[in-house]
């Protein structure tokens, strides 16, 4: 039983560099009750809310906190763990700054680093964000990357700023990292070469009914992997799949005929039914146990799987851009457009909260058709 005015044993977690036991610490959920506990102690004294809170405190309050009156509609547990990684990487940061940040103040809060912070702390960060190397490569991080790390960065230092926790709005100073479509990684690939692999793996009814499903569907790895049978439908238009996006918002995606077909044979296969039952609760894509993959494996899979194959426009990418399952949306998005359909209804089937990420999969063939050299005539002099 934790105490009214709870403390995730913040000395232990700051004494500790295993960054894997304070992410575990701070995935468990069983800690929230009490936090909400002494907040309310708090209200009860006209205290501030947070008051006594630790700057882990903080980040896992902040993480965890209802944002909805559904519980279907909280963060993910892989959200949360996203979050985490962001705002640790942050906080091992600012312990790394300790000594430098006591002398840099005035007057130094010894049970907070985040109350000492200023905005030439905040800009400092950010400039060693953009220029640090990461991994055996030493490779920075891309714009995309940068991103959605500020974003949460961003984020996390208003909830802090509104709940008075700080006093200075220092959300202000994080910088935004826009993302043109200069920053995105070429992710062509064209119907040929989705035809080249699928002829490759013709006799493997795995592999084959992956590349459709991705390929034809545009789902994210995510969604596939985590997709259920019971959630299959049909109707006049065919066959359909209900899968859970980001934000844990839900949406529609068509299953092909030929692609179902392949499927209920892999799952004959595996000894599953292929009975449509709202109560069926079976991976709709299962691995050899019957249960749903991992999406991390999943995305490894497809990745080993193309390399494999050898196929020359494999390797004429000289292993610079490995082929991951994202590919394979991209090549949903633009197939779609040169079929006919509209931008919107690629930006709705895609799951895409604005319509500015989809023009973004989309530019350089949405330049290439609106060029002024197409209504030129070949045999032009």
């Amino acid at each position: 039983m934790l105490p009214v005015n709870p403390s995730i044993n913040t000395a232990v977690l700051t004494t500790t560099n295993d960054n894997t036991y304070i992410i575990d610490q701070l995935l468990d959920e069983t800690h929230h009750l009490a936090l909400l506990q002494a907040k309310f102690d708090n209200e009860k004294q006209n205290r501030s809310f947070f008051d006594g809170f630790s700057d882990l405190e903080m980040i896992y309050y902040y993480v965890h906190q209802r944002k909805d009156i559904q519980t279907s509609k909280q963060r993910k547990q892989s959200t949360k763990m996203e979050y985490i990684r962001e705002l640790i990487q942050f906080y091992n940061y600012l312990k790394q700054s300790e000594d430098f940040i006591r002398n840099d103040v005035e007057i130094y809060h010894e049970t907070s680093l985040f109350m000492n912070l200023k905005q030439r702390h905040i800009e400092a960060y950010q400039q060693w964000l953009s220029t640090y190397q990461y991994g055996q490569k030493k490779q920075v991080y891309r714009v995309t990357t940068l991103s959605r790390k500020l974003v949460i960065l961003k984020s996390f230092f208003r909830f802090l700023f509104d709940s008075n926790y700080i006093q200075e709005a220092l959300y202000t100073r994080i910088l935004d990292a826009k993302i043109t479509k200069d920053d995105l990684p070429n992710r062509d690939l064209e119907e040929s070469e989705v035809k080249a692999l699928l002829d490759f793996y013709k006799s493997n009814i795995l592999k084959s009914t992956l590349i459709k499903l991705l390929a034809t569907t545009g789902m994210r790895i995510r969604e596939l992997a985590e997709a259920k049978w019971g959630n299959v439908s049909k109707d006049t238009n065919g066959y359909w799949l209900q899968i859970i996006g980001k934000g844990n918002k839900k949406r529609e995606v068509k299953i092909l005929n030929h692609v179902y077909l392949d499927l209920c044979r892999l799952r004959y296969r595996r000894g599953l039914s292929n009975q449509i039952s709202k109560t069926d609760s079976s991976p709709l894509f299962p691995n050899k146990m019957n249960q749903h993959y991992s999406f991390k494996y999943l995305s490894n899979f497809v990745v080993d799987m193309v390399k494999s194959s050898d196929l020359p426009f494999v390797t004429e990418r000289n292993g610079t851009n490995n082929i991951s399952p994202h590919f394979f949306r991209h090549h949903y998005a633009c197939r779609s457009i040169e079929k006919g359909a509209s931008i919107y209804q690629v930006s709705r089937s895609l799951g895409h909260e604005s319509i500015q990420t989809t023009e973004l999969y989309l530019s350089k063939m949405m330049n290439r058709n609106q060029h002024a050299s197409n209504v030129w005539d070949e045999d032009e002099y």
